[in-house]
């Protein structure tokens, strides 16, 4: 068997979808580290909402004889039904509120706005009544009105004052207002504007109806409730997290990692030992680690220059520079390990079970995170959100040896959030057969938000082409995808941003770097039209450049002039062509480290 990526295995998976949660213990102890500083800041991405119209429209049932605070026995209410909406309330508005005939005498009217859950708030009621039985105002109700937390602040904005302004046969001027308390006994004039948001912040499903009761608190007036519209926005959301966002912003950002002692110095020097480690794809890597291996080296515990990270931000052109891991040994696994919807540097360094590790310097504190994980062999540039708590957790793939022959094959991962997953290592066996014969694809495949356990390997009925074999974390169904020749390196991601990881394979054919896309809703290039983007020695620098919730196809290419050093980015929102100068001949691009 060859690691070259020539892999013509007909080995057989074993499908069990057997999970074990195993302790710590017998599995996986410290390293060194170098530390690195950030200073980064979070962009904060607008909610989505939409507006719903109601039903139910009709008559308010007149109320009792008199002026009362007490409910009536009926209602008017009008209902929505609210869909599509994520995350809790950050916002309610009521609008297009339309009385038509008008309801006489404005203090007989009382409207609650109603969620799901029955969480309730007042928008006006016994308006200019400050007793039980007081019958307050008898200008009329027409509209159209709404009402929003938005709205000018009183008097401009005041129910009441826009009530007293009207006379007893001029509607109450239509407009924006700010809800008030009901009126009634203690009720002073004007009363004081109320906060609607803050009512419904509690609900965590927006989603079902809502309703609008209207009662009427006196007899002898009347009129008919004809057009109300509702808008609902769900929790504010921080932009999707991409590959490589150093901010947070949604959009990757343009790093090169460098082996150096002088970091910041014209001429840096560079570490150009043959252990360099993002020189190689991951498969590259662990085939070189294994040809050391063969000429008794271990690659373990000789430190050479620390990995500086050179930061520019997307847009600003601001930079970051930071040293964090050891270029002799480490592997780059940047990912958000913390939530913050940055990525944190993170590197991890094999070694014997107890001494390999994860090293990942949070950019929500500043401070270095070591993960006691793995052994040398394994793939760990599969790390990624297997949980669902919006947190990467550390993981590794492993096979027996190369050459030890046919064994089971595994993905180990810690989740991060044990309310959600039981704390401890989680193993799933998956593949069946040595190193070399599978090829980790990681990503969310089903849009359940949680990593999948995808492997890509030759087709058993024709060893030259690629076969995807999908386990979904959603409910465990196994899918076999046929897509790419074997011998092709995978590149996933959403290349049409619906939320589901799509299957990009990359091959070069005449000196140029071709990309095959399958969207997991049949979409893409299709086998015969790639997209070409890239020559040999390229490297793959995937990630989304343009915030569009997509990612693009990238490289970065190296020069030995220190001024043509070019991330190429071929846009996925409008199909322009970005290009970005950063980086020296010898750096590598952490972006391509999960590309196998």
């Amino acid at each position: 068997m060859s690691w070259a990526k020539m892999n013509e295995s007909t080995r057989s998976l074993l499908f069990s979808v057997a999970i074990l949660g195993i302790g710590t213990a017998g599995l996986w102890f410290g390293a060194q580290f170098n530390k690195a500083e950030a200073n980064t800041a979070t962009t904060v991405a607008a909610a989505p909402s939409a507006t719903f119209a109601g039903t139910g429209f009709g008559l308010i049932p007149d109320g009792p004889t008199g002026c009362l605070d007490t409910n009536p026995p009926s209602s008017r209410d009008i209902t929505f039904a609210v869909t599509g909406i994520s995350g809790n309330v950050s916002k309610v508005e009521v609008s297009n509120v339309v009385f038509n005939p008008q309801h006489t005498w404005a203090t007989d009217v009382k409207a609650i706005l109603i969620a799901p859950n029955g969480a309730s708030h007042t928008l006006f009621g016994r308006t200019l009544a400050t007793t039980s039985n007081g019958c307050g105002d008898s200008s009329p109700l027409a509209g159209p009105y709404a009402f929003a937390d938005s709205a000018a602040a009183p008097p401009s904005g005041g129910w009441w004052q826009a009530t007293t302004a009207a006379t007893g046969t001029t509607p109450v001027a239509s407009g924006t207002y700010r809800t008030t308390n009901a009126g009634g006994a203690g009720a002073t004039n004007p009363m004081p504007a109320t906060n609607m948001n803050a009512s419904f912040t509690g609900v965590t499903n927006a989603n079902g109806t809502w309703t609008l009761r209207f009662t009427d608190h006196g007899g002898g007036d009347t009129g008919t409730i004809s057009s109300a519209t509702l808008l609902v926005e769900g929790a504010t959301v921080v932009p999707s997290y991409q590959n490589m966002d150093m901010d947070g912003d949604g959009k990757t950002d343009f790093v090169v990692g460098r082996g150096t002692d002088t970091p910041l110095t014209e001429n840096e020097a560079v570490s150009t030992g043959t252990l360099n480690r993002g020189v190689y794809t991951v498969r590259e890597r662990l085939a070189k680690d294994r040809e050391v291996a063969n000429v008794g080296e271990t690659g373990q515990g000789n430190l050479a220059p620390a990995i500086t990270w050179y930061t520019s931000i997307n847009g600003s052109g601001a930079t970051q520079v930071g040293s964090f891991g050891d270029s002799a040994t480490d592997f780059f696994v940047p990912n958000d390990y913390d939530g913050d919807r940055k990525t944190d540097l993170a590197v991890w360094r094999p070694g014997a079970p107890f001494t390999a590790a994860f090293y990942i310097l949070q950019s929500s504190n500043n401070t270095v995170r070591t993960d006691i994980f793995g052994q040398t062999g394994d793939d760990p540039a599969i790390t990624g959100d297997y949980d669902g708590d919006g947190k990467a957790d550390t993981a590794t793939f492993r096979c027996p040896a190369f050459g030890a022959g046919d064994g089971q094959c595994f993905f180990f991962y810690r989740p991060s959030n044990p309310v959600i997953t039981p704390a401890g290592i989680w193993v799933v066996p998956w593949g069946f057969g040595e190193d070399g014969d599978f090829f980790v694809n990681p990503g969310d495949f089903d849009g359940d938000g949680k990593n999948d356990f995808c492997i890509q390997r030759a087709n058993p009925a024709s060893p030259t082409s690629g076969q995807f074999v999908l386990l979904k974390s959603n409910g465990f169904g196994v899918e076999f995808i046929n897509w790419g020749s074997s011998s092709d390196f995978i590149i996933p991601g959403d290349y049409d941003g619906d939320g589901k990881d799509d299957f990009c394979v990359r091959r070069t054919i005449s000196g140029v770097r071709q990309h095959f896309i399958l969207e997991r809703d049949g979409g893409g290039t299709g086998p015969l039209s790639p997209i070409p983007w890239g020559i040999t020695n390229d490297v793959s620098a995937p990630g989304d450049y343009d915030g569009d919730g997509k990612q693009d196809i990238a490289v970065w290419r190296p020069n030995a002039t220190p001024s043509a050093n070019f991330f190429h980015v071929l846009r996925s929102s409008d199909g322009a062509i970005q290009s970005y100068e950063w980086g020296q001949q010898n750096d590598i691009p952490p972006a391509s480290w999960y590309v196998h």
